[in-house]
């Protein structure tokens, strides 16, 4: 019989020691871990494994394990090998037979495959998957995907991590493509989504999922072996009728037909099944369909292998209203729900934080769950909710535990916590029998702490509801050893900290970690403000000595997804982690009472807001921290022009119906500002995207500006604020700073600007306007500006000689950008003005000048002036039709003048923008 996919031939042929060393690469593939430990019991038992090699084993990875199983007992002789022959017989009879070649004659027929969809079919169907307990056993609430579930909307994104469109569902199916990857934070629903669309291909319900013959939905955490032994192990049976050669080979001639939903890449152990790892990022070789879920903070590991990129979106209002009435009977679902109306009509920003929670599914069914048993429960923040669902477990299952002892209940609480903090550091969420040593089980699982899964197992696996129920116990431990009054458990808890050691780890890895430690404990938030600080310290000194070292990839908070462009590494993570630090301190329980503690923190740092998307954490910082806000030397309010999505498409589409009562700036923006006594430090507002501005926009904007003791404004790709110039600049009081890009403006427009005569820096560019007279003739009166750029606005030869006229005014000025205006074919006496009216400029740094055809006729003149600028670090002349030599004689006949001093010719010419 012909051996099977290059296996051997049966064993009559071949003594146990050929066997096991031809088949090596095979059982090592093959055998899964629960077969590898009961062959290393059986060969314990009879003598051929000492109890410290059956240690060493059973500890390792599965291939490690195997190759490690396989070596030893090849080193060990005849006898060994013939015991483990016989074992594998014992314990995997489909593998022992395969590499035996006893099944190579077996041919996959269609009705195998009808059984296989069929069986995966009627699994999805029973009440075992279709129903669940979200919170575990102990909470009876019970989630139905035919009733209780709610339309998830998702957004599509590019693989630049930003949002591109909304998605229903069934448009995400219809417009599937592999590999898909869907991201959520916690409690979002990914694990629900990907079971609904098991159910509806079970249920042949949805046309778009009818070309799927086969449909395996797997729980990444559970994977502890090859792809066929995990596809066994959860959705069929241990022996399943098709080995896994021949299920191999199903999938490979099923290609794009077989669906694998792929759930909780961030709980996913890859070493230990290289194959489901291999299936998402090699899918080119195994080319089957893979729908895979990640939360937010481990994207970065697979965001670049997706072809389709989506993110679960918020539940709406009215989706989380359905949530709770089909979790909650009628009584108590209307007492939640009026509840909450009531918070968010009392207080504005309560109702801005239950409105927040509410839009996470995980959040909506504990707030259920807590109603249930606390009817007068007020939810604020996530530590809220989670601290609220801890106590109620323990308090309704006090009795369960009566028996054992108060102390070796503390105990045991006290290690789930440490099994839960230690296992967000080693990536484990499964824990083991071995794992509960010294300790009372019937604690954790009375209590309903953890949950206790046996189906299909040789040895439980114990879990939380929850990874973001693990994350609270953790963040709960944590708080507790840093506030300890033991110094054993201080040291523990510091321990913790020390790892994590760079601001990707604080705003992803570890984010509700720290979050729930703070939310938690005022104590806590001290020590871990204290560490943030040491951190940023230590970031900014390493991009100082070697930038080279700093992480390649650093997720930004929500908040600043959308950030302008250009910004540094440095300076964006610093400000992800000035995000991070408002939100943990907001989730703290401190409030504005301890405010004072976390001021210093904030000094000198700088935070971007997105006024389009406000997280709940802002506000409060602006309402509690009001001395933690002014301490930042820079807000930077960016005040996108279209408030909404919907707002985008029905004007693309022409159909936005205009609210004059409507203003496009966000209220929620200008709440921050509200009831201000305060001086913010510096405040720089960009205004972009306006295709119209409404009068209540301006007196916001007022409301807005007079709060900092220096602004900057930017206003970029904004026809609507075309003419209304002159009435934003009024209310924009202490402004310095002024940019306006691709903007047009009107002669009043510029009227006002060169009314601004505080004004320090002044910059138009990519402007199509009649060259800016009436600004330029009004210059003499901005005698403060020290910046002048007039970039690509078309300037002609009459308004070049009118700046070179009344630059002569500006003595401050010490930099000067006029680069990508061409003066004309005449406008050589233009330039030779601009160039003499250097010789008042002392002071300058920065000089781009503008060309014409004969720019180069200037040169000599130009070099005169240059050498009366001791301070000049940067020369531009682009497009000037100058050649090398020329550029040469710049740099060596002005020795430290330029920064390109020492240079080549080319380099120089490079140097200078001259090609």
């Amino acid at each position: 019989m012909a051996a099977r996919d290059g296996g051997v031939a049966p064993s009559s042929r071949l003594r146990p020691v050929e066997f096991i060393k031809s088949n090596s690469v095979y059982l090592i593939e093959g055998m899964g871990m629960p077969t590898i430990k009961q062959i290393a019991d059986d060969l314990f038992a009879k003598s051929v494994l000492s109890d410290e090699e059956t240690d060493t084993i059973i500890q390792k990875i599965r291939r490690d394990a195997a190759r490690s199983l396989i070596r030893s007992v090849l080193n060990k002789g005849e006898r060994a090998c013939d015991l483990l022959v016989y074992s594998l017989k014992k314990r995997d009879l489909f593998l022992y037979e395969n590499l035996q070649g006893y099944r190579a004659a077996e041919k996959i027929t269609q009705e195998d495959l009808d059984c296989l969809a069929q069986d995966l079919m009627d699994f999805y169907q029973y009440p075992l998957f279709k129903k669940f307990h979200p919170l575990g056993e102990e909470i009876d609430i019970v989630f139905d995907l035919t009733t209780t579930y709610t339309d998830t909307l998702l957004w599509k994104k590019d693989t630049r991590n930003i949002r591109q469109g909304q998605k229903t569902l069934n448009e995400l199916l219809h417009e599937l493509e592999n590999p898909c990857i869907i991201e959520g934070e916690a409690g979002k629903g990914k694990t629900t989504l990907l079971k609904k669309i098991a159910l509806l291909w079970a249920n042949e319900e949805h046309p778009s999922l009818k070309k799927f013959k086969l449909v395996f939905f797997i729980r990444l955490s559970g994977a502890r072996s090859g792809l066929y032994e995990t596809v066994c192990e959860q959705l069929l049976t241990e022996h399943y009728r098709i080995c896994k050669a021949d299920f191999m080979k199903v999938l490979s001639s099923l290609r794009e037909k077989a669906l694998f939903l792929l759930d909780g890449y961030d709980e996913f152990v890859s070493q230990s099944c290289q194959e489901i790892e291999s299936l998402i990022k090699e899918n080119h070789r195994f080319k089957n369909t893979v729908i895979v879920t990640t939360r937010t903070e481990s994207m970065s590991r697979v965001r670049y292998i997706g072809s389709l990129i989506a993110e679960t979106g918020d539940l709406t209002k009215a989706s989380a209203r359905q949530l709770v009435r089909n979790v909650l009977e009628d009584k108590l679902a209307k007492g939640l729900l009026s509840q909450l109306d009531t918070i968010d009509s009392t207080s504005q920003n309560s109702g801005c934080q239950v409105d927040n929670l509410m839009k996470t599914p995980l959040f909506v069914i504990i707030a259920c769950a807590i109603q249930m048993g606390e009817p007068t429960f007020n939810p604020h923040t996530q530590t809220t909710l989670f601290s609220t669902l801890y106590d109620l477990l323990l308090e309704r299952n006090k009795p369960k535990i009566r028996e054992i002892g108060g102390e070796d209940s503390f105990l045991s609480i006290n290690h789930c916590g440490n099994l839960a903090l230690k296992g967000l550091f080693d990536n484990k969420f499964d824990f083991h029998p071995e794992d509960f040593f010294h300790v009372k089980e019937k604690v954790l699982l009375a209590t309903g702490l953890m949950h206790k899964y046996t189906v299909q197992r040789l040895k439980p696996v114990y879990r939380f509801f929850h990874k973001a129920f693990q994350e609270y116990v953790a963040g709960r431990r944590l708080s507790r050893l840093l506030t300890s009054q033991k110094d054993e458990e201080m040291a523990e808890g510091f321990g913790y900290l020390k790892q994590i050691d760079n601001i990707p780890d604080i705003i992803s890895t570890y984010h509700n970690l720290l979050l729930y430690t703070c939310g938690t404990s005022t104590e806590a938030t001290r020590t871990i403000f204290m560490h943030l600080s040491a951190i940023h310290q230590q970031s900014s000194l390493s991009v100082l000595c070697s930038p080279s070292d700093q992480p390649s990839e650093i997720q930004p908070m929500k908040n600043g997804r959308n950030g302008p462009d250009g910004k540094s590494l440095s300076a964006t993570s610093t400000n992800s982690l000035v995000e991070c630090a408002i939100n943990f301190l907001y989730e703290s329980v401190s409030k504005s009472t301890m405010s004072d503690v976390f001021e210093e923190f904030f000094h000198g740092k700088s935070l971007y807001i997105n006024t389009q998307s406000i997280p709940v954490y802002i506000c409060g910082f602006f309402e509690h921290f009001s001395n933690c806000v002014s301490a930042l030397e820079l807000i930077r309010l960016d005040l996108g022009g279209c408030y909404s999505w919907g707002d985008v498409e029905d004007e693309e589409k022409g159909c936005l119906k205009m609210n004059p009562q409507k203003t496009v700036i966000s209220e929620k923006a200008v709440a921050l500002f509200f009831n201000w006594e305060r001086n913010l430090q510096s405040l720089e507002i960009t205004l972009r995207d306006f295709n119209r501005l409404e009068k209540g926009d301006i007196k916001y904007l007022e409301k807005i500006c007079c709060s900092a003791s220096s602004l900057k404004l930017h206003i970029s790709r904004s026809p609507g604020i075309t003419g209304k110039v002159k009435e934003v600049l009024k209310s924009c009081k202490n402004m310095q700073d002024l940019i306006v890009e691709a903007t047009p403006l009107t002669t009043e427009d510029e009227q006002q600007i060169a009314a601004m005569v505080a004004l320090k820096t002044m910059e138009i560019k990519d402007l199509q306007n009649d060259s800016l007279t009436v600004l330029i003739n009004g210059i003499p009166d901005l005698v403060n500006v020290e910046k002048l750029v007039f970039d690509n606005i078309e300037m002609n030869e009459a308004t070049a000689k009118q700046l070179a006229q009344n630059l002569s005014s500006l003595y401050n000025l010490y930099a000067l950008n006029l680069s990508d205006n061409f003066l004309g074919n005449d406008g050589k006496e233009a330039l030779h003005k601009l160039v003499d009216s250097l010789n008042v400029l002392p002071k300058m740094k920065e000089l781009m000048l503008p060309w014409e055809d004969k720019a180069n006729s200037c040169l000599i003149k130009l070099l005169r002036h240059l050498e009366r600028m001791p301070q000049l670090t940067k020369l531009g002349l682009k497009k000037w039709p100058i050649t090398d030599s020329e550029a040469g004689i710049l740099v060596y006949d002005r020795e430290g003048a330029a920064s390109a001093a020492g240079k080549t010719e080319e380099e120089a010419a490079d140097m200078l923008g001259t090609s």
